[in-house]
């Protein structure tokens, strides 16, 4: 299947500022939204991020990176500066400090972006501030308009929510509008202290078609409301790990473009192929600095 229109990606575009020393840390562009819109790309399927990103020098970083990867992007009007998560790593796993700008992202949603949405052939929400109600009930109003697939990833980080209660809230309000949604195990944990398999059921409840649960060394789950279960261990590859941020990222960008490109899953079968692409992306990831999404046979090389 042949997809003309871009992937709307809406959500979050920052600097990571990595540091895994003493030395000052190592800066790429990164954010969850950004990093699932410049996978697409890296996969084949146009894509557009709609975010928030500062006229400072790394908002002119992030703006020349998205241009090289052949990603559009739809600014919506801010004047605040372009924010920066600082990681620490310990054996791969990151630990962040945010500073003040990612407290205040908030996403206008103009008539640029909603004409988007409305052509789109998917839109992603990938990290949001759902714990702001004017802003759920705009990207409520906002996924109503979309005919395409609907995909929805929390990627909720702590230190950034200020009200776990109403960030949850947020979220599942808008999940009633969203076919797929993503948690990895650390956020159904946050959310709902629990990450076993029935959770899937309080999400079809809400009316999402399919979940996707993500469980790091352990690979990922699919879960659908017609009752087809698929799952994948990760990928074992030969080099080392380097760094697990974006892996999330990646296994879901290669889920979309499965969908958009080869068609829904209708068996089980179905299912294990596309996780297990995903699962091989996402190994491919991980044996690569920062959080863009990185092709198997590249990591190989």
């Amino acid at each position: 299947m042949s997809v003309r229109n871009p992937v709307v990606v809406i959500g979050d575009g920052i600097i990571d500022a990595v540091q895994t020393s003493d030395a000052p840390p190592v800066l790429y562009p990164g954010g969850a939204a950004l990093n699932l819109a410049v996978g697409l790309a890296r996969l084949g399927l146009p894509s557009v991020l709609a975010g928030r990103i500062g006229l400072d020098r790394n908002g002119f970083r992030l703006m020349r990176y998205l241009r090289e990867e052949g990603v559009r992007l739809i600014n919506t009007p801010n004047a605040d500066f372009t924010g920066v998560a600082t990681s620490r790593r310990r054996g791969g796993e990151p630990s962040y400090e945010f500073t003040p700008s990612l407290f205040r992202r908030r996403i206008a949603f103009n008539s640029t972006l909603l004409k988007a949405v409305v052509e789109a052939p998917a839109v992603a929400v990938n990290s949001f501030s759902f714990g702001d109600s004017a802003q759920a009930d705009a990207l409520c109003e906002a996924l109503e308009a979309a005919p395409g697939l609907k995909i929805l990833d929390p990627n909720p980080r702590p230190r950034l929510i200020g009200d776990l209660d109403a960030f949850r809230e947020g979220f599942e309000k808008t999940s009633a509008r969203a076919n797929l949604v993503k948690l990895s195990d650390e956020d159904a944990r946050l959310f709902y202290g629990r990450d076993d398999d029935g959770l899937a059921e309080s999400l079809f409840e809400r009316g999402v078609e399919i979940v996707l649960l993500t469980r790091g060394k352990l690979g990922a789950s699919i879960f659908t409301r017609s009752g087809l279960n698929a799952a994948a261990p990760a990928t074992a590859l030969a080099p080392p790990i380097v760094d697990t941020m974006g892996a999330g990222d990646a296994t879901l960008a290669s889920v979309i473009a499965f969908i958009l490109v080869e068609g829904m899953p209708r068996d089980k079968e179905g299912w294990r192929a596309c996780l297990k692409r995903a699962m091989d992306i996402a190994a491919a990831t991980c044996r690569s600095a920062g959080g863009a999404l990185v092709r198997p046979l590249a990591a190989q090389a």
